[in-house]
């Protein structure tokens, strides 16, 4: 079962990991080039994307994710429902495009590319959640590596021809399309026949859908609404210091996300065949890997976040301290997207979760628009704190009425030993910001290994059986 998952996730961590570390590398020269008031603009039109990308999923990708494996049939149905929700989006999003830049209208012109490119995007991750789901995580791989190529030559091309916002998200949007075919070629073998393209089949699956709905709404726009409202009481340069901060603060979740994706068909297995032993084991093993390297990963970027937002440019230089607040969220982020984005819809528990993420919404949202009116990008990172905080302990008394209780044997080990790492990497004298990493490192795994021996080894073993071919 962990070789299974094992696979899945090398598969994955290329397509959300190897990949696209080219691709932050490229996003960060790009936040470099842009500056903090263009790369506003930039994050606030994907932002818009992302909320009308939420509404215009309708829950499938998720009902995808956890269905497609069990039930081919539904999941042709699925497919139709979201290719002819897709294709109606693009109509209306062209003709905003074309029209705003008729009239002269860039920024408005600028969302409307942010909606084509989310549009076509989230359609290339739907894809993949519907090849994941039959265990084919290995066939990711094409479209994620058209979609890397894709992005690098575009920032590259828009950088060096000196391009504008509006035509970075265009050529964005063109990259995505390519993408987006090729993945659809990719689960030709579930394509749909034309009685799953009428109405009564449609409208029947979208009702079907509706508790993922509710799922898919909040999980996709937590983090673009907080932008949104963000962006309503505050400049778009402040809105630039934030989302750069927060974007270096997303590079390592994305690479933990491949792990939740490729867990997810497996938990919902154990559980669909009441195998509760197994489950809870295989959730408490990986939760305990989850926690030992997530923190050092937080730790290396709240102490030395000048030295990171340095490589973007001086203009950067007040997103050090807003980095520093939101650091925390390569543990936070991490724990969401294994309990909220795998566990918690495995065990039949979508509703639950996205009450949670609708408070935790309306949370940030309120935090962003006063927190941000008065301290601007650093009290944005401080309604984000709250707001995450909050949402993982919703998702505690989720498990306990399910029973199947989290247990945190790893989390204050690996808290006691992050503090031991961070106060090396902070004191130790007469060394560069460099060579403080390795000592720090070093403290932190002598701490674990006094403080949690047996749960380490325990976790070595976990790691064995997931990649040494077990």
């Amino acid at each position: 079962m962990l070789g299974i998952f094992g696979r899945s996730t090398l598969w994955l961590w290329l397509d959300r990991g190897g990949l696209r570390l080219g691709t932050a590398l490229a996003g960060l020269w790009l936040v470099r080039y842009l500056g903090p008031a263009d790369f506003g603009v930039y994050t606030t039109a994907l932002a818009y994307g992302a909320v009308l990308g939420a509404f215009l999923d309708f829950g499938l990708s998720i009902r995808a994710a956890r269905e497609v494996g069990v039930n081919r049939e539904e999941g042709k149905r699925i497919i139709a429902t979201y290719v002819a929700v897709t294709a109606l989006a693009f109509i209306p999003q062209l003709a905003l495009i074309i029209g705003a830049m008729a009239l002269g209208h860039w920024y408005l012109a600028a969302i409307g590319a942010g909606f084509l490119f989310i549009n076509s995007d989230t359609t290339v991750s739907f894809c993949r959640f519907v090849l994941t789901s039959e265990l084919r995580a290995k066939e990711t791989l094409p479209g994620s590596l058209l979609s890397a190529i894709g992005m690098i030559v575009v920032v590259v091309a828009i950088v060096m021809l000196h391009g504008s916002v509006l035509q970075l998200l265009i050529w964005l949007s063109v990259k995505s399309l390519a993408a987006m075919f090729l993945r659809l070629w990719q689960i030709r073998d579930l394509w749909p026949s034309r009685r799953d393209f009428t109405w009564s089949e449609m409208k029947g699956t979208l009702v079907r859908s509706w508790p993922y709905f509710s799922y898919t709404l909040v999980q996709m726009g937590y983090e673009r609404v907080a932008i949104i409202c963000f962006a309503w009481v505050a400049s778009e340069y402040q809105v630039g210091l934030f989302a750069a901060a927060v974007t270096i603060a997303s590079i390592y979740p994305q690479w933990s996300y491949a792990s939740a994706d490729a867990v997810l068909p497996l938990l919902t297995r154990l559980f669909e065949y009441r195998r509760w032993d197994e489950l809870v084991d295989l959730r408490q093993r990986l939760l305990d890997v989850l926690l030992f390297v997530s923190v050092p990963v937080a730790v290396v970027m709240c102490v030395f976040a000048p030295q990171i937002c340095a490589l973007l440019g001086a203009r950067y230089a007040s997103s050090t301290v807003v980095l520093r607040i939101v650091a925390y969220r390569s543990v936070v982020s991490v724990l969401d997207g294994f309990i909220g984005q795998a566990f918690l819809p495995a065990i039949g528990r979508v509703r639950e979760r996205s009450n949670a993420q609708l408070k935790a919404i309306a949370i940030a949202g309120i935090l962003m628009i006063v927190f941000g009116h008065f301290w601007g990008a650093t009290g944005a990172g401080l309604a984000l704190l709250v707001a995450d905080g909050f949402l993982l302990l919703e998702y505690l008394p989720i498990c306990r009425a399910a029973h199947l209780t989290v247990q945190w044997h790893a989390l204050w080990p690996s808290l006691a030993a992050g503090g031991g790492m961070a106060l090396v990497a902070l004191y130790l004298p007469h060394t560069t910001w460099a060579e403080k990493v390795v000592p720090s490192l070093v403290v932190y795994s002598g701490i674990i290994l006094i403080l949690a021996r047996s749960r380490v080894f325990r976790a070595g073993g976990t790691l064995r059986e997931c990649f040494g071919g077990r």
